[in-house]
């Protein structure tokens, strides 16, 4: 399984030659994505920074909504939630995305601004790669991005919606969340490449991709 990111919340997930785009976005944000091709897209949340399915050719298969769904053998789970914080007046919706392919369980939290449910929690389950917000504006900060890792125990963490050169989102930085997290971080990679055999058992291994396509 290959793992490329294009920045924000978009990554591209690709195994045997099938390829799910997640959270593409709109170039108003400041950043541009290379042409992406995929199977299916997943959209957690209706605003520039993750929702132009439309830019991703193939003729995808799109779900952008609560529910479990299957296409090419992958089993993607949809689960409300919500993108800002409790207290705010206005509730923004959510999607977090739990895709079973191949032997690996993967999260993708999208725009996640809360800790998850007890309900929520057992939706998730076990997750193999979890990819999770930790630049603030809404979404997890680096502190709460934490506390939601610790709940899920992931083997994998990769963070995303963090600020990168171009973004226009006022996000905090990618360091703030790693000395958070007190880890150390091998080289950012361009691909991470996984295999269901090559998980870490015990602890989880931080993941940091460069962006691809900048």
């Amino acid at each position: 399984m290959d793992i490329k990111f294009y920045g924000q919340a978009c990554f591209s997930i690709e195994e045997k030659g099938v390829k799910v785009v997640t959270d593409p976005f709109h170039e108003e944000i400041g950043l541009k994505l290379p042409n992406l091709t995929a199977d299916a897209v997943t959209v957690s949340h209706n605003a520039p920074a993750h929702n132009n399915a439309k830019v991703v050719e193939g003729d995808p298969k799109l779900f952008s909504w609560p529910g479990e769904f299957e296409t090419k053998g992958i089993h993607f789970k949809m689960i409300h939630s919500f993108h800002n914080q409790k207290d705010d007046k206005e509730q923004l919706e959510n999607n977090i995305v739990v895709i079973h392919w191949g032997g690996i369980r993967l999260c993708h939290l999208g725009a996640q601004g809360t800790k998850l449910t007890p309900e929520q929690l057992e939706q998730v389950g076990d997750v193999d790669i979890l990819f999770v917000p930790v630049g603030g504006k809404a979404c997890l900060d680096p502190k709460k991005a934490k506390e939601v890792i610790e709940q899920i125990e992931p083997r994998v963490i990769v963070p995303m919606c963090y600020d990168t050169d171009g973004n226009n989102l006022d996000l905090g930085d990618l360091q703030s969340f790693l000395t958070v997290m007190g880890s150390n971080v091998d080289e950012p990679m361009d691909t991470f490449r996984v295999k269901r055999s090559e998980l870490p058992e015990d602890n989880s291994k931080l993941v940091v991709l460069n962006v691809t396509g900048q």
